[in-house]
């Protein structure tokens, strides 16, 4: 008896199935899933592609400047020759040119604008430049 009370107090059982997603939620949940990663790869995308290049771009400095360096050493080592006492002295025979004579030489003295004093010879402004260059290019 006790079991046909107890039926009867709580009903009918019957199975329910799961309560589903709304799909408007799933949707919504989507696109902005979309909105918010979508320009975070394409960002990452982007910044990757100007690392790469700005890379290549490093790398072609590197080797231009060290054919810069090259070069520089090679024209110093040029003008180092062609600056050399021996070699102005050879070419100069070359040329037919000679030592003066002692007594064909006169020095003539120009007032200049200061009280009697030749005026200095105005260097090009490389000149100025040529002991800050040093070694170094």
């Amino acid at each position: 008896m006790s079991g046909a009370r107890g039926r009867s107090r709580r009903g009918k059982l019957r199975v329910v199935a799961p309560p589903r997603p709304a799909p408007r939620r799933l949707t919504a949940f989507l696109i902005t899933c979309a909105v918010v990663v979508g320009p975070l790869v394409f960002g990452i995308v982007t910044l990757q592609a100007m690392v790469s290049q700005t890379s290549f771009r490093m790398e072609e400095m590197t080797r231009q400047n060290s054919q810069l360096q090259q070069s520089y050493g090679e024209l110093k080592l040029q003008v180092a020759r062609l600056s050399a006492p021996g070699r102005i002295a050879q070419e100069a025979r070359r040329l037919g040119l000679r030592l003066p004579n002692g007594g064909s030489v006169h020095l003539l003295e120009v007032a200049g604008a200061r009280g009697g004093q030749p005026e200095p010879v105005a260097q090009p402004a490389a000149f100025g430049l040529k002991p800050l260059l040093g070694d170094q290019p």
